[in-house]
């Protein structure tokens, strides 16, 4: 006796079961996408397309310093968009010697939305308040980028999150040239951003 075959219970069999195992696959993929969001990385060109010269006037009168420069924020989050609902203050600074941080310039950006995935470049220049000096000991100028601010998941009920985030950068004083090229990623301070901040003095080598 001939069996017959109901190719469309088998065909819908086949989808029920498909669906099952793609969302059992899936689930934990959306669960860490969406309960675990990374928080978003920072970094900065320091000096962006820029001719440097650390050398002051051979008269030794004050000089500002033009700093270029071009900073990256990146949301590292596929699934979530972010939300950067306070001004973004960055403080450039530099170190005089190994006790001080000498602020030379700070620079505001306004809050924004950051889209999934996306990346965004903010470049500017700001013009310092005096001219940096060698770190005491060295030939070296070590400039100091600080970003303090805060950003929200786009999530029902999310907190703000606040950071504070910094990096160095080094500059051979006789040659002008930089110690890192290219984007250096911004990292939690240490000790060095609880230091004394001051003005720069204005002092010639």
């Amino acid at each position: 006796m001939a069996c017959s075959v109901n190719y469309g219970t088998v065909i819908a069999c086949f989808i029920v079961i498909s669906l099952s195992l793609g969302l059992f696959v899936l689930m934990p993929v959306l669960v860490n996408l969406f309960a675990w969001p990374s928080t978003p990385s920072f970094s900065v060109n320091l000096f962006h397309n820029q001719i440097l010269n650390m050398t002051r006037s051979n008269d030794n009168s004050p000089t500002n310093l033009a700093i270029h420069f071009d900073l990256k924020l990146k949301n590292e989050n596929k699934a979530i968009g972010l939300h950067y609902p306070d001004q973004i203050n960055i403080t450039f600074s530099y170190f005089p010697n190994v006790s001080t941080l000498a602020i030379l310039a700070d620079y505001k950006l306004d809050s924004f939305y950051q889209g999934n995935g996306k990346a965004r470049h903010v470049r500017g220049k700001v013009e310092t308040n005096g001219f940096p000096t060698v770190l005491q000991g060295t030939n070296m100028i070590v400039f100091r980028v600080d970003l303090v601010g805060s950003f929200r998941y786009k999530k029902v009920g999310t907190k703000r999150h606040k950071f504070e985030l910094g990096c160095l950068v080094g500059v051979d004083y006789t040659t002008s040239n930089k110690m890192q090229t290219g984007f250096i990623g911004m990292v939690e301070p240490g000790l060095d951003s609880k230091l004394k901040r001051k003005p720069p003095p204005d002092v010639g080598y």
